[in-house]
């Protein structure tokens, strides 16, 4: 059932006190009591007072209070060089439905603002926290081999930098946004996107005639798939590229349509072309959109899409979105200032 914003608790991070860890260890053995019954596992050793002493010794345990009240930890660890993982994360099981988790997910990012990349892990088979994660922003990097014993795996999430957030008021002003409230119950549709050049530094492009837009190849991630294995799917089915070599992270999107009760998250990569070019396989859809190819440098790329004037809403999203992408590759590539003096580059 949800809940109205006045029933939601207050939520705030502290460090661990020594004299909680034994409070804490019963909410975490609760916590993961479902997973250790479902497929036999739960976070090594997080079941000993040992796990709990050591996190508190070692700084990385955060305790997180609902109301003020003791209702969960996280173990945050600091790799350096903006690159934190998040090593657990639990709520009591009496206080879930309440947004506690998704809260202290949230808070714990903003208290380290010098993190710009977060990773972890979870169980596979636990559809709950994959879904509790991807919701965050989080998307499937890969997974570790299933044990002999068992199908028992892991899958590895990454949340990239946020490079732009966008909402319908954004592009129409004067319309109203969505309440946080509402965006909660959005349906949400995670998509891979690439910044794809050829051996003489052209990016493709997609041409989408019916909705007057250009667009960056790449499109939804379908259930089992790593955003790696989607994206090299999505390259050959729209450009038709069988050989690629990803690159380098460029960062992240937010679409919220409200019109559609859908929430977008686009995860992007610059890759190269490393073959030959086959043919494409667009999707009836895709056709009937007017989808064509085309090669363009990044600059004139760029060019193009501020140029664009969408006939729809989905082609304003798309013009937004990927005028991000494009221009957050540009300024990690060194390009962006000689864009914007009209110079010429070579990426």
């Amino acid at each position: 059932m949800s809940m109205s914003k006045k029933d939601r608790p207050s939520v705030a991070l502290e460090t661990v006190r020594r004299t909680e860890l034994e409070t804490l260890r019963v909410i975490a053995v609760a916590a993961f009591a479902q997973g250790l019954r479902d497929y036999g596992k739960r976070p090594d050793g997080i079941e000993t007072i040992g796990w709990h002493e050591r996190g508190c010794a070692e700084g990385s345990y955060l305790a997180i209070r609902a109301d003020g009240r003791l209702a969960g930890g996280a173990r945050v660890f600091d790799y350096g060089e903006g690159v934190f993982r998040i090593g657990s994360l639990f709520v009591d099981p009496a206080l879930h439905g309440r947004g506690i988790g998704s809260r202290a997910l949230a808070a714990i990012e903003r208290r380290y603002p010098q993190a710009s990349r977060w990773s972890l892990d979870t169980p596979a088979l636990d559809a709950r926290s994959r879904r509790f994660y991807e919701n965050a922003g989080y998307v499937n990097v890969g997974s570790s081999r299933a044990e002999r014993a068992s199908d028992f795996r892991l899958i590895d999430y990454l949340k990239l930098p946020l490079l732009r957030e966008i909402r319908e008021a954004d592009l129409f002003p004067g319309r109203r946004d969505a309440s946080p409230w509402e965006e909660a119950g959005f349906a949400l549709r995670q998509a891979a996107r690439a910044v794809l050049l050829d051996a003489d530094g052209r990016m493709a492009l997609m041409r989408v005639t019916r909705s007057g837009c250009h667009k960056l190849p790449g499109g939804g991630i379908e259930a089992g798939e790593d955003v790696f294995a989607a994206l090299r799917r999505e390259l050959r089915e729209e450009v038709g590229a069988g050989e690629i070599q990803l690159t380098d992270e460029i960062g992240m999107t937010a679409e919220y349509i409200a019109e559609y009760r859908l929430k977008q998250f686009s995860y992007a990569y610059a890759a190269r072309l490393t073959g030959p070019l086959g043919v494409s396989a667009l999707t009836a859809e895709e056709q009937g959109d007017g989808f064509a190819l085309m090669w363009a440098r990044p600059e004139e790329a760029l060019h193009l899409m501020r140029s664009d004037r969408p006939n729809s809403l989905s082609g304003h999203f798309i013009r937004c979105r990927d005028l991000a992408i494009v221009r957050s590759f540009l300024e990690q590539s060194g390009s962006g200032d000689a864009w914007q003096r009209g110079g010429e580059t070579h990426l």
